[in-house]
């Protein structure tokens, strides 16, 4: 068994539509999952006010994931829904960890709209205080479907060129 880590995808999801989309980024590259939790969302009704007040003041909640500062990885994917034009708090958090680190960087979001939005881009870089390496914004209609593939291959081809995508 090699020593050299692998790659991960740091995913946070309330639908289901970003784990399903990082499950299949994982499975396009080896990359390690890893669940981001945390608990301020977890009560019924108060977690979206919650959630709207996070977004609109950036805050980052406090991950219950301790292990969310990485080890050593050849390159990380932050995977989150996007609120109101915003990557997830969640999703934030993990950024911030990261932004103290020289590990390449990729963000892969899910969105109820089928235009992508951009200013989550720009936030990402701010927080993160360098550019991401690659990106992908799969609206929610094409989750499980043959386009979501066709994106996340391309993604994954972005984030580890030179590999063998779909080796896994």
């Amino acid at each position: 068994m090699s020593d050299t880590p692998r790659p991960a995808i740091y995913w946070y999801s309330k639908s289901g539509n970003t784990r399903r989309a990082a499950e299949a980024f994982a499975q396009i590259t080896g990359a390690e999952i890893v669940p981001i939790e945390v608990n301020r969302y977890r009560v019924p009704m108060l977690w979206m006010c919650r959630a709207i007040w996070d977004v609109g003041r950036s805050n980052a909640p406090r991950l219950r994931t301790g292990y969310v500062v990485p080890a050593k990885r050849p390159w990380i994917v932050v995977a989150g829904p996007i609120w109101a034009d915003q990557l997830a708090p969640p999703g934030r958090s993990v950024l911030e960890t990261l932004a103290g680190t020289s590990i390449p960087v990729g963000l892969l979001t899910t969105c109820g709209r089928s235009v992508e939005q951009v200013k989550y881009v720009q936030t990402a870089e701010a927080v993160l205080g360098r550019p991401l390496v690659a990106h992908v914004s799969i609206p929610s209609k094409f989750v499980g479907t043959e386009e979501m593939t066709r994106q996340i291959t391309r993604f994954a081809t972005a984030m580890a060129p030179g590999a063998s995508i779909g080796a896994a």
